[in-house]
């Protein structure tokens, strides 16, 4: 059994109770949630009960937008449903640090809302977006994967994929000892609430990672270990590191990634999303970020 530490799956409520519906049918009772405008979704799970089709619809948290409903992209993958919460096109490899993160003044970055139209994801304009949410919507899982347009629907990947390894799941594809646990930290960076994590095969040891986890899964003749990075490398602020997954095997050695960041000239750096290769050279070109390679990050309030 999977542990989960901070947050369970949340009960399904078709009638708005997560977080605020504006719709009422009868008598003040709220309307079935339907992903408008007018009866938005208070959470993932609920879009899934209600078995809606990929693409934008409305939701609604007290905490986000000042109240007002605004649409995410929405997706079923896994038996249980998604929202998209960033997408970049952007092969400036100092994209995380010039646009998403907010250090605070400490040495872990957080997310922040960038790019945002009418509360939502900024779809038509520049080149990446992120979402913050809030901890109503118990995020508790992540997902990775690549999109052949910004506009694309769904976590099955239609970008670059080497060895058909994406979408890349955390709940699904990483292992080690404090596995659930990384997830976790993963789900509340993304989600907006957490703060940047580092993690590799050691905890506690040497290099120091904040878990004992790595992405584990095989594809292109490779099946890891390969480390994350999130502005936080082994227990100092990097800003020239946002690896989702490194690009070397080798435990404390990660050079360019195979998916995410690394804000260095030469070959240990990189834009990539689809790549699955360990080396100490740079990625094939054909990974980099582009408008028909689309880095897509989803999140999700169910592990099952």
């Amino acid at each position: 059994m999977k542990e989960q530490h901070k947050k369970e799956s949340p009960i399904l409520s078709l009638l708005g109770m997560g977080g605020g519906g504006t719709g009422n049918a009868f008598g003040g009772v709220p309307a079935p949630e339907t992903g408008t405008q007018a009866n938005p979704f208070t959470l993932i799970a609920n879009a899934y009960a209600a078995g809606v089709s990929n693409g934008l619809h409305y939701f609604q948290n007290a905490n986000v937008n000042s109240g007002t409903a605004f649409q995410m992209r929405y997706a079923t993958y896994d038996s249980r449903g998604w929202v998209e919460m960033l997408w970049s096109t952007d092969d400036d490899r100092s994209t995380p640090w010039d646009a998403w993160l907010d250090y605070q003044g400490g040495s872990r970055p957080y997310l922040q809302d960038y790019n945002l139209s009418n509360g939502g994801i900024n779809y038509g304009a520049n080149a990446s977006a992120v979402i913050k949410l809030h901890t109503d919507f118990n995020i508790v899982d992540v997902a990775f994967t690549s999109k052949s347009s910004v506009a694309g629907d769904g976590l099955t990947a239609t970008g670059q994929n080497q060895g058909s390894i994406l979408p890349l799941v955390a709940s699904n594809d990483l292992a080690g000892t404090q596995a659930s646990q990384a997830r976790q930290a993963m789900a509340d960076f993304f989600e907006g609430s957490g703060s940047g994590i580092s993690i590799g095969g050691n905890q506690g040891g040497t290099p120091t990672e904040d878990y004992a986890a790595y992405w584990s899964k095989t594809g292109n003749g490779v099946t890891g270990p390969f480390e994350m990075h999130l502005g936080f490398r082994e227990g100092l602020k990097s800003t020239e590191e946002f690896h989702i997954a490194d690009g070397n095997t080798s435990p404390g050695s990660t050079y360019a990634p195979n998916i995410g960041y690394r804000d260095v000239v030469g070959s240990y750096g990189g834009a990539n999303v689809g790549s699955w290769t360990s080396d100490s050279s740079a990625k094939n070109v054909t990974y980099t970020l582009g408008t028909s390679n689309v880095l897509s990050i989803w999140i999700s309030d169910s592990l099952t």
